[in-house]
């Protein structure tokens, strides 16, 4: 939460808030807050760093630096604000948090007897009428007594009395806070999915399939005499396997949760995975060419998703979530993206094999252009009637949230821009001109951009009523500019190549 990062300085997180609490002094000039990558808030920091120090955002009068910048975000209505206003409240957010383990403010451990609302207090919170002189007492005593015992096992490596303070602290908890407590088999299912890291897992297990399938599709057009079927089956059924898995993360985060596992970035991300396997499992599981596609792109989503700045954590809803349309509507319009990208990516994958062909080898690579292509369209398709079909429905959510079906938001206009763009792909083989592999596979690759505008740009550069759907935001990578360039350079040779050969000109 926050430096994005799982271990820091070779600690867990575990251990580093427990050094906080235990010694506090100590952490208030170390680096563990992720600053981003906004100059205005660096230039006022004065740091060059990733990470700042709890100190670096107060001055030598120990006033907040921050604090106008934050104030005026806060008073900006949600829809207006920007990328620098969201990652403001995001650091702010940081530093809070940071303030409250440090005056034990961020442990509400404490179930406050007979309590209507079942609140919960932290050591801090002495304001609280207790009912009971035990309660009260246990509260008060607690708190100093296990940093005590803390910072002992600390220095003498003796963790006897913190474990059993700890165990009397369960006991405590359960007595008067079990009305709001979750079953032991779902603390135990969550500790279990944060262990088992299902989809950095099934993301290694997909790349690592998707260049197998991209090596056994080369060698297919490069080494036709060589038998492939053998190698082939065995690398479906670790594809399946590992979707089988993939599918198991998401039902256990869906159980953990109580809510369906797609209502912000990092659930969308691992959720469009999931879709574009889907997709593949579909269409091309006969493709040594579909299925590289299919994982190569499901690998690479998943990765995007453990990057840092996609946080995932799970966390209550927002009140305009709390709905059955969010399992209907987000589902289909998230799980249309997938489809869209296999095809892009198929579109590329294609495109590169066009670069390659030669007099020897043009006759296989036609045919497995052909093949992929038609897998291609097949894909668009399904994706296209996910995303219209989403995005009505979602005019009827949006009228029973904001009171209209349609407001020209920035999600709702990119959501119709897509449609009409993949409406146009699929339509270009009736308009003469535009019927050729080389057409729709270009026209395919580069109609993903409306895609990644829907999904990325809306929710994490520009403002609207979706921005609850945004994680933090960041500048484009300069990666990003050197893979356009690239796939610019891929079709112009593919076009050179499309023209010396002439690939199939009707679909």
């Amino acid at each position: 939460k926050l430096s994005r990062k799982e271990t820091l300085y070779g600690l867990t997180a575990e251990q580093i808030i427990l050094n906080m609490l235990a010694r506090p002094e100590a952490w208030y000039s170390i680096p563990l807050i992720k600053v981003g990558d906004q100059a205005e808030i660096r230039q006022v920091l004065q740091t060059d760093e990733e990470l700042a120090a709890y100190n670096d955002f107060f001055d030598e009068r120990g006033e907040y630096k921050l604090r106008e910048q934050v104030r005026s975000a806060f008073q900006m209505p949600n829809g207006d604000r920007g990328t620098l206003e969201k990652e403001l409240l995001k650091l702010d957010e940081k530093v809070n948090i940071c303030s409250m383990i440090f005056s034990g403010r961020f442990m509400r451990a404490f179930p406050v007897p007979g309590d209507a609302s079942n609140h919960w207090e932290s050591p801090a919170d002495g304001h609280h009428q207790h009912q009971g002189d035990q309660p009260a007492s246990y509260v008060e005593q607690f708190f100093p007594t296990y940093l005590s015992s803390l910072q002992t096992a600390l220095r003498e490596g003796q963790w006897e009395m913190p474990d059993r303070l700890l165990a009397d602290l369960d006991r405590y908890q359960r007595e008067y806070g079990r009305a709001i407590m979750p079953p032991d088999r779902k603390v135990r299912a969550e500790i279990f999915l944060n262990k088992l890291k299902v989809f950095g897992r099934v993301g290694a297990m997909y790349a690592v399939l998707g260049l197998a399938f991209l090596g056994l599709l080369f060698a297919s057009v490069f080494r036709p005499e060589l038998n492939l079927q053998r190698p082939f089956k065995i690398a479906f059924g670790l594809l399946v396997v590992s979707f089988a898995f993939h599918a198991f993360g998401l039902a256990l985060r869906w159980y953990v949760s109580e809510r369906a596992p797609w209502s912000n970035g990092y659930e969308s991300m691992i959720y469009i995975g999931f879709t574009t396997q889907l997709a593949g499992m579909i269409f091309a599981r006969r493709s040594i060419g579909g299925l590289a596609a299919t994982c190569i792109l499901s690998a690479t989503i998943l990765m995007v998703a453990g990057l840092s700045w996609l946080d995932p954590e799970i966390t209550p809803l927002v009140p305009v979530l709390k709905s059955y349309w969010l399992t209907i509507h987000v589902s289909m319009e998230a799980g249309s993206y997938g489809f869209l990208m296999l095809g892009a990516l198929i579109g590329a994958l294609n495109l590169i094999l066009m670069v390659l062909a030669n007099a020897r080898n043009r006759d296989r690579i036609n045919r497995i252009t052909k093949e992929m292509t038609l897998i291609s369209e097949m894909t668009l398709i399904g994706g296209l009637f996910l995303i219209s079909i989403g995005t009505y429905l979602g005019g009827v959510w949006a009228n029973e949230s904001w009171g209209r079906y349609w407001g020209w938001d920035a999600k709702e206009t990119w959501a119709l821009v897509t449609i009409l763009v993949y409406a146009f792909i699929l339509h270009m083989r009736f308009i003469p001109g535009f019927r050729g592999l080389y057409a729709f596979n270009v026209a395919s690759l580069f109609g993903w951009a409306s895609v990644m505008m829907t999904y990325f740009g809306v929710n994490y550069y520009l403002s609207g009523l979706h921005s609850y759907a945004a994680g933090d935001p960041i500048p484009v990578p300069p990666f990003v500019y050197y893979t356009v360039i690239a796939l610019v350079a891929i079709s112009l040779g593919a076009l050179w190549k499309n023209r010396k050969y002439g690939f199939a000109d009707i679909l």
